[in-house]
């Protein structure tokens, strides 16, 4: 073997087993998933990286391991690696692979440090092999027993704003109903897959018409009007139906009416600023349910503000032509 490719197993080796562990991992949930064993776990969004981590600087050389930057550094390249695979073997799908990429990286990172630490400590081969070992099937164990416990429920409130130059009856025809979009519509959201909204109709005026809200490739949400002052306040429930969603609409984890995330509550509110401007209100209520709602929660409030300013700047761009 030449100093080159010792060189090259040396810096890869671990790297190579990490990504192996990690789409192995992915693979056996996605094709035994049942209520025992599921992606959205701490087992397998929080300690899957910190093993990706302990893999990589484990089977890395003694130089490696002992370099705290390849520590940090080099469970990034694992952990992305690893997450961009799971896309391109349609095990996952582009939006959880973003929403997940920062846990990722931080907690692969904190997996390597502690790992080279604990092996600058330790020279013991089989004390090694356990600790090793402890970190390979630590994801499976704690999902499972994750998964006798029931999911965290919390309701969110979004809230977002627009002035517009338009009289408020303007206003209150271009909310009532959408019709079809043709204007462009910018956000990160969009960016990464999430399906645009297309228009909206409604059956009838007053409180029990009936609006449908579609969206691209099929996804579409019924909201009953609840509350109707004509030009000043609209309230709609909002209901989805996960089983009429194409399954290409959103990401298994995602999916609205899904296990994990849901919308509600939908609310529109004219304000009068002066004679020719109005400051137009759209807030959304929506439920989250995982057991890190802490981390879930920065995204499920960025996604429904995403989709509510972009939607306040199409009427905005309608109501002042």
């Amino acid at each position: 073997m030449t100093s080159k490719t010792k060189a090259f197993l040396a810096y890869f080796t671990g790297f190579i087993a990490s990504i192996i562990y990690g789409l192995s991992c992915q693979y056996a949930v996605k094709n035994t998933e049942t209520s025992s064993l599921v992606v959205m776990t701490w087992g397998f969004v929080f300690i899957l990286p910190f093993s990706l981590g302990v893999i990589t600087v484990y089977f890395a050389s003694e130089k490696r391991q002992n370099s705290l930057a390849f520590r940090i550094l080099m469970p990034w390249v694992s952990a992305t690696v690893s997450l961009l695979l799971t896309i391109v073997t349609g095990l996952e799908g582009t939006i959880c692979m973003i929403m997940a990429l920062p846990i990722y990286l931080f907690m692969s990172s904190i997996g390597g440090v502690l790992t080279g630490i604990y092996l600058n400590h330790n020279s013991n081969r089989p004390n090694r092999l356990v600790f090793l070992s402890i970190f390979l099937f630590l994801p499976f164990t704690e999902a499972r027993i994750e998964n006798n416990f029931p999911l965290i429920t919390e309701i969110r409130t979004v809230h977002s704003t627009i002035d517009i130059k338009a009289n408020s009856k303007t206003v209150w025809s271009h909310i009532t109903r959408i019709p079809k979009i043709t204007e462009k519509q910018s956000g990160l959201f969009y960016t990464m897959g999430f399906p645009k909204p297309v228009e909206a109709t409604l059956s009838h005026d007053g409180v029990g018409g009936i609006r449908e809200a579609k969206f691209e490739r099929g996804l579409m949400f019924l909201e009953t009007i609840t509350v109707w002052e004509e030009n000043k306040r609209l309230i709609f429930t909002i209901k989805s139906d996960p089983e009429k969603t194409p399954l290409t609409t959103l990401d298994p984890h995602v999916v609205v009416g899904g296990d994990y995330f849901d919308t509600l509550l939908g609310k529109y509110e004219i304000e009068i600023l002066d004679n020719n401007t109005i400051r137009l209100h759209l807030e959304s209520k929506f439920r989250i349910s995982t057991r890190f709602n802490f981390y879930a929660h920065l995204w499920s409030d960025f996604l429904m503000r995403d989709i509510q300013e972009n939607i306040l700047r199409v009427i905005k761009e309608r109501c002042e032509k």
